[in-house]
């Protein structure tokens, strides 16, 4: 996908969130199935070639083609020691100690993330047409091999508190992966979550008791624990602290670092980056 990248996230026709924008603008599903279909493929190439959207505070380097962020091959160096140093608010994969670590900005509402993670039936369409499409999965599962660290950084940048929309969806959906992380099963909720998204935003699919739904479907999940956790905003501290970390680093999701350096958000500049 892009290089630099310094433009603001608006819809599928855009690759990526804006963090900072103050207007709510909406991923519509029927839309999509429509007449915008032709304007997403013509925005994704445009976003191929000036680095994709941003979400806000300042400007990432090209990132995602379809995501939020763009992070730029042969970036500046990002200080990743608060990611990499805390699994509780951090959540990885694979060894601490290997060669590569390789580090995602996301928001679970976002659907540019949800092209990244490939695993809702919504995304698929345009698997042909995003260059970092699936990417995330691939990642968790190179990390399950032992070849590279993964660690997922959680923001909730979309919710009404940042932009005012009309819900907290992506704040819930943040607190809900946490709640499964208490029980050791964050990656099974976030593969949940992503398989859930719709391609749109604020429609009510992540409610809290959407997600005690899709936290029902995972084997071995307490769901009287996870349903209280939620309901009770257990751990909404440790959204806010991901996402305030998280935004003083990238401006856009999803975002990728490599070992400290921004990565533009492409399947071939990733798997070049971590020797695949």
């Amino acid at each position: 996908m892009s290089e630099e990248k310094n433009e603001k996230h608006e819809t599928p026709e855009h690759e990526h969130h804006e963090h900072s924008e103050a207007k709510t603008i909406t991923i519509k599903k029927d839309a999509l199935w429509k007449g915008a279909a032709f304007v997403l493929m013509v925005a994704l190439v445009i976003s191929m070639f000036t680095g994709g959207f941003g979400i806000g505070k300042g400007s990432v380097t090209g990132n995602a083609a379809t995501g939020n962020a763009a992070a730029g091959t042969g970036s500046s160096a990002v200080d990743v020691s608060a990611f990499t140093s805390d699994s509780s608010l951090f959540p990885s994969l694979g060894p601490s100690n290997a060669k590569y670590t390789v580090i995602e900005f996301a928001d679970f509402q976002c659907p540019y993330c949800a092209l990244a993670a490939g695993l809702s039936n919504e995304s698929k369409q345009y698997a042909s047409q995003v260059p970092y499409y699936g990417i995330a999965t691939q990642l968790e599962q190179l990390a399950n091999q032992g070849k590279i660290r993964f660690i997922f950084v959680a923001m909730n940048f979309l919710d009404s508190t940042n932009r005012g929309g009309t819900t907290q969806e992506s704040t819930w959906a943040a607190e809900a992966a946490f709640c499964a992380n208490d029980q050791g099963k964050f990656w099974q909720m976030h593969d949940a979550i992503y398989a859930a998204n719709d391609m749109s935003e604020d429609d009510g699919k992540y409610t809290k008791a959407n997600l005690e739904k899709i936290a029902a479907t995972i084997s071995g999940l307490d769901t009287a624990k996870f349903n209280s956790c939620l309901e009770n905003d257990t751990f909404l501290s440790k959204v806010q602290q991901s996402e305030q970390a998280a935004s003083t680093v990238v401006s856009g999701t999803p975002e990728f670092v490599v070992n400290g350096q921004q990565v533009q958000a492409s399947t071939s500049a990733i798997m070049s980056a971590i020797g695949q």
